[in-house]
């Protein structure tokens, strides 16, 4: 049986096998392209479960020819577990991975960038050649090749599906990752299994669950955003002027915001404007009233009262405590 890992770009080019033992090996990242580790699993002949423990630093390009395509069809389905990290594939599709999402690929398409939005990115993988697959739990477990066939063309309808994964799915996953830590191997089996059975026969009532797929200028767009509020926490911000702006609407800035950044852009502007408050309150001789206005207060009554109901202290205590 054909070994999926001669085809991924991730352990040729850019890890090194650090371990192998009966039920698992694990790559470790080489050091230019940031430090973690691939630990990949044999579940069943056929399928592998991947945990992906990594800290990638700047933008990653696979522009090897080898590795452009993978050499037959494949399953993928991959859950972040935390992080965010954005990726696309040969055939330009863009996949945001950000905790609670979930992706689905079949086809060919090796990956070809990846960005990393968060320091560390954590997600657990199945992966597999698509007719093996089929092959594979049709002798195991009986299951007739239509089971997985229908499975495939549902994920080929649209290139790639980007679903918000279910309680049902985030407990199995739990129970994996368990697993992993506990070094239980059979039981992270049993529980990879119990999972694809669930997803194969649940996604077409699960789908309906998808994610708003937005393409790569309005990711970059956020980001930006993103940058901006950081630098003028000291202005008044609104969604109205920032839509004027960077010229994007009020509901497309709010979904992709929370999306790419797993909070809202009304709790991460206010979240930015209690550290920096806090920050200037330890380490400052500023005048609470000073630091209010550098954190877009009108005055120190207003932050005051925010600060209290976000650390539940006041300035003054806070100040008091770093004299």
């Amino acid at each position: 049986m054909n070994d999926i890992k001669k085809d991924s770009f991730f352990l040729n080019k850019m890890a090194t096998l650090n371990k192998t033992t009966k039920n698992y090996t694990i790559h470790t990242i080489l050091p230019k392209y940031g430090k973690g580790t691939i630990t990949i699993f044999n579940i069943i002949p056929g399928l592998k479960v991947v945990f992906n423990d990594l800290m990638l630093q700047g933008k990653i390009v696979n522009c090897f020819s080898k590795y452009k395509t993978v050499s037959q069809g494949y399953l993928k389905i991959e859950y972040c577990l935390k992080g965010s990290l954005l990726s696309s594939n040969q055939e330009n599709k863009v996949f945001l991975g950000s905790k609670g999402i979930a992706m689905y690929y079949q086809g060919t398409g090796n990956v070809r960038a990846m960005v990393p939005y968060d320091k560390h990115y954590e997600s657990i993988t199945f992966l597999g050649y698509s007719n093996e697959i089929i092959k594979v739990f049709k002798e195991i477990f009986q299951v007739d090749k239509n089971f997985f066939a229908d499975f495939y063309k549902m994920i080929n309808k649209g290139k790639a599906i980007v679903v918000k994964y279910n309680s049902t799915v985030k407990s199995l996953l739990n129970e994996i990752k368990q697993a992993i830590y506990n070094n239980d191997n059979e039981i992270m089996r049993l529980k990879a299994i119990e999972l694809v059975f669930y997803e194969v026969k649940n996604f077409d009532k699960n789908k309906r669950f998808n994610v708003v797929y937005y393409n790569r200028s309005t990711i970059d767009k956020v980001i930006i955003i993103k940058s901006y509020i950081i630098k003028n926490l000291d202005k008044k911000i609104t969604i109205n002027y920032i839509c004027d702006r960077f010229n994007i609407s009020a509901n497309t800035l709010k979904g992709c915001f929370k999306q790419t950044f797993l909070t809202s852009i009304y709790a991460y502007i206010k979240q930015a404007r209690m550290e920096k408050g806090k920050e200037s309150l330890e380490n400052s001789d500023k005048s609470i009233m000073k630091i209010a206005l550098d954190c877009g207060y009108s005055n120190h009554h207003s932050f005051a009262k925010a600060f209290k109901q976000h650390y539940n202290i006041t300035p003054s205590d806070v100040r008091n405590l770093h004299q």
